[in-house]
């Protein structure tokens, strides 16, 4: 039986590649040569949250050997007290960054000095991890807002991989990314609606939004997230394949089986076995 976490402790890494997993909703491991990252991760199937369409593929518990988890806003399906807690205790060497105003929700779960607050577009650097922190509008970008909901374009062994968080389009998004020269691009694609946000639910990236921004970023891959956890907050990745085959056919995309391993080299594109 598969067991996912062994995986990614056992999976070595080519040189000039990066090996990347999607855990669900906005949940990746990136693994390069010499460091762990997770992105999102949200591990966690218990009352009181709205209901998983599926179980968590992973035990956070078993996820020893973090190097680094990265959280792109307050919203518990991406920064979720449950799952950083347990991977704390599987990896107590992890550094946990998130952005600044989102500190006081790890305060009493990790250490302070393992947590570094981010602000947009104020780099920071963890070992041989470049991380620059960008703003996520998230349906809006204000200074307050902007303090706890972050995209981050994340610098591992040399390929720059963009975690939007959750946004919407916003003026500079596109050039940020373009000028950052974005290998591989994570944008989710669930949209939004006028019956979603009268529930509360804040809206993102639709299919064609996440298509188009890919094409102006000129970015290399896209990678379409955030569409599958939740049945009434979801999209059909299908629709985004259609549309970029229309619309774009020269813009890559990669769509993720949950789980999957990805080998990613600049330039060819590899998907699970060496």
């Amino acid at each position: 039986m598969r067991n996912l976490a062994t995986e990614i402790r056992e999976t070595s890494v080519p040189r000039g590649a990066i090996s990347i997993w999607w855990l669900g909703q906005a949940g990746f491991v990136l693994k390069g040569q010499n460091a762990v990252l997770g992105i999102d991760l949200y591990l966690s199937d218990y009352p009181g949250k709205a209901p998983r369409a599926y179980a968590p593929i992973v035990q956070p518990a078993e996820l020893t050997g973090m190097d680094v988890v990265v959280c792109t806003h307050d919203h518990s399906d991406h920064l979720d007290p449950w799952t950083l807690a347990r991977i704390a205790s599987a990896s107590p060497k992890a550094v946990f960054v998130l952005p600044v105003g989102c500190l006081p929700a790890v305060a009493e779960i990790l250490p302070v000095e393992a947590t570094i607050g981010t602000r947009a577009d104020a780099r920071v650097e963890v070992g041989e991890i470049d991380i620059l922190p960008i703003p996520a509008a998230h349906e809006a970008v204000t200074d307050e807002l902007v303090s706890r909901r972050q995209g981050y374009i994340i610098k591992l062994d040399g390929i720059r991989v963009c975690h939007t968080g959750d946004t919407i389009m916003y003026d500079g998004l596109a050039e940020r990314l373009q000028e950052n020269c974005v290998d591989v691009l994570f944008a989710p694609i669930n949209g939004r609606d006028y019956f979603r946000s009268h529930r509360g639910v804040v809206g993102n990236l639709d299919i064609r939004e996440a298509a188009d921004l890919a094409v102006a970023a000129k970015a290399r891959l896209l990678v379409p997230s955030h569409w599958d956890l939740f049945p009434t907050n979801g999209a059909n990745p299908g629709h985004l394949i259609e549309y970029l085959a229309r619309a774009h056919p020269e813009q890559p995309c990669h769509y993720m089986a949950r789980g999957e391993r990805f080998f990613y080299f600049p330039g060819r594109e590899t998907v699970g076995e060496l």
